[in-house]
């Protein structure tokens, strides 16, 4: 999968609004949009600590060689 076509399929704006997100539920006392949040660029390096970077950085190497 080319990266473009990987940055689209998943944009905020297409995984709020799969159907999934919006109708399904493995626990029905959550609310779906508690998985999401704002949607802003950049706005993890409000919740996510430099360790948990690292790591997914890591994961994301391992996972999908060359694509970033």
């Amino acid at each position: 999968m080319k990266r473009d076509t990987f940055v689209k399929v998943k944009s905020f704006g297409k995984l709020k609004n799969l159907e999934v997100n919006k109708n399904g539920s493995r626990n029905p006392s959550f609310k779906n949009d508690v998985f999401f949040r704002k949607g802003e660029v950049g706005d993890w390096r409000n919740h996510l600590t430099p360790q948990m970077v690292e790591r997914l950085d890591q994961i994301t190497n391992e996972k999908l060689p060359g694509l970033f």
